[in-house]
């Protein structure tokens, strides 16, 4: 995201002040070349346009001279002392020396006076070699292009009408512009010292590069305080705009990490409730859904306390975690022994304890429960399960073992899941006790609550089972109202219904000593006795008969007998003889 967090050769990351300083630098050096690149190139020229300005003056100066010269009347001795006063008069006009030379290369005439000497020797210059820069005749003509030519002063007149070069004079490098006068005969030249001539030029090279290092200077300056002032607060400020972007992705990528983990646990603990609210097996899904609450907010333990039938323990129905021992041997009492826990169920209100300090007194297991080694925590939270303003459990988490923190924003989100979950557990136990009754309604007769033949035969097959198996008595008596017929008809139904209904009771009066007692149909029962024998067994038939026959039925003395007839008949099973249920019941009709 950040330019300033570029890997590094080594595989780490450039500091944002190299970067910034490397940056800088390099912006500054960049500024100062183009300055010297620009401020250069504009001095090269100028210092090219200066230098031939020079050569062009001279040749301007060596024409206006030889058009002076043109005017002088009369040839030889005659035009020698005008010459003279023309080239005196000439001398504040140019900058340097002026003098003529004849064709015959003998110097006829000076405008120094310390030059007079060798005008009046006639001496001889011709054979001074010129470097030729330029001349007015085409300098194809003389071999290749742009190359100098060493040329002679007499050669001069004979092949040239005028043209710019250097030659040394006397001792001393000078540079020349000169003019042929060829009706006269005359080279007109005007000179001057190499070091007179150029030497604007040198000053203007010394300007030239004191402007570029002073611009370079101010230059790098004002970029330095640019970088300071204007680009280094911007890039500091892009910086940490890059930053707090860069954190705050990070910031979003672990919350959409977060947000897609809860998501999938709620969908986990979503289909776990539908489950075991509709299948009804709170025992075997309570771990599940736990464990995957623990998975959702990251905690070390979790354990599910629920009290027990005489309300006097909160026994554990379900743990996930570090757990140290079975979920038998961990409960507690509802009362100060059991301390956060029955503080949390008694008083309906969560408990937390964030292990800055040491447990208070009131939120301490007391002994002997605080050497259950589950149970003990220096930081925790208790939430109570609360269902239709009724405490059914408490749910209790902590980090025992990685010793993290709390935060204030999971224990929010467990306690909205502790009481979801006590919903959850609530619908599941009153669907438990709604499938129960059902169960009950669908094994039970619905006139007498004696359980019906179907539910008698799958318990009689269990008790054949033991007496096989393991060699434990087992009885069945049967129970026949003989004349029940009858009855009905003479009394009518109401009377009937009360009579089969009476004599359920008496059996179910026997349900104490461990017998189930059920309807077949009519006015058939039977009458189970696991671990008796046949004697046992005819002992309680006998004080069911005699309870029976002391009671006294509506309408029993316009019966032919006079009262009502129970018979009974008992057999005990033989465990070698392997009959199914349905051979044993046989054998007890027949009886």
């Amino acid at each position: 995201m950040s330019l300033l967090r570029r890997p590094a050769r080594g595989g780490g990351e450039v500091s944002p002040a190299k970067t910034n300083l490397s940056l800088e630098f390099k912006l500054i050096m960049a500024s100062m070349v183009l300055a010297l690149l620009t401020i250069g190139l504009g001095g090269v020229a100028v210092y090219k346009v200066s230098e031939d300005a020079i050569k062009v003056d001279a040749q301007r100066n060596a024409r206006l001279l030889a058009s002076q010269l043109a005017t002088i009347r009369g040839t030889g001795a005659e035009a020698v002392r005008p010459l003279h006063d023309l080239l005196e008069s000439a001398k504040v006009e140019t900058f340097g020396a002026s003098w003529v030379m004849d064709r015959n290369g003998f110097l006829v005439a000076h405008m120094a006076p310390k030059f007079r000497n060798l005008v009046e020797a006639q001496t001889y210059i011709g054979d001074t070699v010129v470097e030729l820069h330029a001349a007015e005749q085409p300098i194809q003509q003389l071999g290749e292009k742009n190359i100098m030519h060493r040329v002679k002063l007499q050669e001069l007149i004979e092949k040239f009408d005028g043209g710019f070069g250097t030659y040394h004079f006397l001792g001393e490098n000078k540079i020349l512009a000169f003019r042929v006068m060829k009706d006269r005969g005359w080279l007109v030249a005007v000179d001057q010292p190499i070091s007179t001539a150029f030497s604007e030029l040198t000053r203007l090279k010394k300007v030239i590069v004191t402007t570029c290092i002073v611009i370079s200077i101010l230059v790098m300056a004002f970029s330095s305080f640019a970088v300071r002032m204007i680009i280094r607060p911007y890039y500091r400020e892009q910086e940490k705009s890059n930053l707090r972007l860069e954190m705050m992705n990070q910031e979003l990528e672990a919350s959409r990490r977060k947000l897609e983990k809860a998501g999938d646990s709620l969908m986990r603990l979503y289909d776990l409730s539908i489950a075991m609210q509709y299948s009804g097996f709170l025992e075997s899904h309570l771990p599940l859904v736990l464990g995957v609450a623990q998975e959702r907010f990251e905690v070390d333990r979790i354990l599910l306390m629920m009290p027990d039938a005489e309300g006097k323990f909160l026994r554990c129905a379900a743990s996930v975690g570090n757990v140290f021992e079975s979920e038998d041997k961990i409960f507690v009492p509802i009362s100060l022994e059991g301390g956060g826990f029955a503080r949390a169920y008694r008083s309906k209100r969560a408990v937390f304890w964030d292990g800055t300090e040491a447990v208070p007194e009131y939120l301490k297991f007391r002994p002997p429960y605080d050497k259950v080694r589950s149970l003990r925590s220096k930081a925790f939270a208790i939430f109570p399960l609360v269902a239709k303003e009724k405490v059914i459990g408490v749910l209790g988490v902590d980090n025992k073992m990685s010793h993290r923190p709390l935060s204030k924003e999971n224990v929010e989100a467990m306690e909205s899941f502790a009481y979801k979950m006590a919903s959850l557990i609530d619908n599941t136990l009153h669907l438990q006790e709604i499938q129960k009754a059902a169960q009950e309604m669908e094994n039970r007769d619905r006139l007498t609550g004696l359980y019906n033949l179907a539910f008698m035969k799958k318990l009689a097959e269990e008790h054949i089972e033991a007496a096989t198996g393991k060699g434990v008595p087992f009885a069945m008596t049967m129970v026949h109202l003989t004349n029940f017929k009858e009855y009905n008809e003479s009394n009518g139904y109401k009377r009937g219904d009360f009579v089969l209904q009476k004599t359920a009771e008496f059996l179910k009066s026997q349900e104490v000593m461990g017998v189930i007692p059920g309807r077949c149909f009519g006015a058939n029962y039977i009458v189970l006795c696991p671990g008796k024998n046949e004697e046992q067994a005819k002992y309680l038939a006998d004080l069911f008969l005699r309870e029976f026959n002391q009671f006294s039925f509506y309408g029993e003395k316009r019966l032919g007998d006079g009262k009502m007839i129970a018979k009974v008949s008992t057999v005990e099973y033989v465990r070698e003889s392997g009959k199914t249920f349905d051979e044993f019941f046989a054998e007890l009709e027949s009886v």
